[in-house]
């Protein structure tokens, strides 16, 4: 009984936005009921790095009835909660969703016009959101939404001065809202045939390739690229617009850099261990040719609040690549002493 009486106080916590105490800043108001306990766990922890780190404060609700002006909604749970006050400026984001009208909202603070415009926002949320959105997959799209906002933040933070709030506001009205329920024409894109992404002959040819189908938003499971495995694990995995952009720029930033470590029937792609946002890449090769082993990479390869990598597991045939880097106890790789 003991036990369950904590569950239950932990779930109304969570539920309540993180924290039951007045003083600390709240995190997410799930009126909605959209997200799991886990997920609400998962987000209120990576906001609190975000607070703590960027100085900046993401709130996220989710209405539990329909809004009749949903931008108007957002800017008064804005002022009222007054977002971003906590970080001694106006670096306040709210994430507004209206499940029932299928719409959404994002606020942003006047300290943070500058980092994300208008333009940026309305990208993001239709080549981010909306695909997680549409298939009901409102948690995970939330959760994929904050690693691109901290991506933004480290390209474009610092050395740009703004004048903060104005008028004793925090927002102006800054963000952009969209209708959940379509998407535009041109966003939807027919899968390619595997045969135009083949398995290439040496394992730098077939990233390669890989880095041209991120350039093309090729989101086809089914490429020759892939290994098996690889292709069912992608199956059941969402890609967006946003995160291949993503991808692509850290991957072409990375590649002049790359280096090949081959054993066997085994590849590892890998940069220098200083560029924590640029991942390694793992290829097994086949009758086809060397293909990319995502499957592998997803359970083994983890990264943290600042999209650096580290590795989640080390009990993996891919290990022979990093025997000349120290893994310390958290699983981040260290050059040799």
């Amino acid at each position: 009984m003991l036990r369950l009486l904590m569950y239950l106080f932990l779930l109304i916590a969570l539920l309540g936005g993180c924290s039951r105490e007045p003083s600390r800043p709240e995190f997410i108001q799930d009126m909605g009921h959209l997200l799991s306990v886990p997920q609400i766990k998962r987000l209120c922890e990576f906001q609190q790095l975000l607070l703590l780190e960027h100085k900046v404060h993401l709130f996220v609700v989710t209405l539990e009835n329909p809004a009749r002006d949903l931008d108007q909604t957002a800017l008064n749970i804005f002022e009222q909660r007054s977002l971003g006050i906590t970080t001694g400026s106006a670096r306040g984001l709210l994430l507004v969703i209206d499940p029932q009208a299928q719409q959404a909202r994002i606020e942003v603070g006047y300290d943070l016009e500058h980092i994300f415009t208008d333009g940026f926002v309305a990208g993001l949320e239709y080549d981010q959101m909306l695909p997680f959105f549409q298939q009901g997959r409102i948690g995970q799209g939330i959760e994929a939404l904050t690693e691109l906002l901290v991506a933004r933040l480290m390209d474009q933070e610092g050395g740009c001065e703004t004048e903060g709030a104005t008028a004793g506001h925090l927002s102006g009205g800054a963000g952009a809202r969209i209708d959940i329920s379509g998407a535009p024409a041109e966003k939807q894109q027919k899968a390619r045939a595997a045969e135009n992404y083949p398995a290439q002959s040496s394992p730098l040819a077939t990233l390669e390739r890989y880095r041209d189908s991120l350039a093309a938003r090729e989101k086809s499971p089914e490429l020759g690229i892939y290994t098996p495995e690889t292709r069912a694990f992608f199956c059941n995995w969402l890609v967006t617009d946003a995160q291949q952009q993503n991808a692509l720029k850290v991957l072409e930033q990375a590649l002049p850099a790359a280096e090949v470590i081959i054993q066997g029937e085994l590849a590892v792609i890998r940069f220098p261990v200083a560029d924590r946002q640029a991942s390694p890449y793992y290829l097994k090769h086949s009758a086809d040719g060397w293909q990319l082993d995502f499957a592998t990479m997803s359970r083994t390869i983890r990264f943290n609040h600042r999209n650096q990598w580290h590795f989640s597991g080390q009990s993996h045939p891919y290990m022979f690549a990093f025997a000349d880097w120290q893994i310390d106890g958290n699983g981040f790789p260290h050059a040799a002493e």
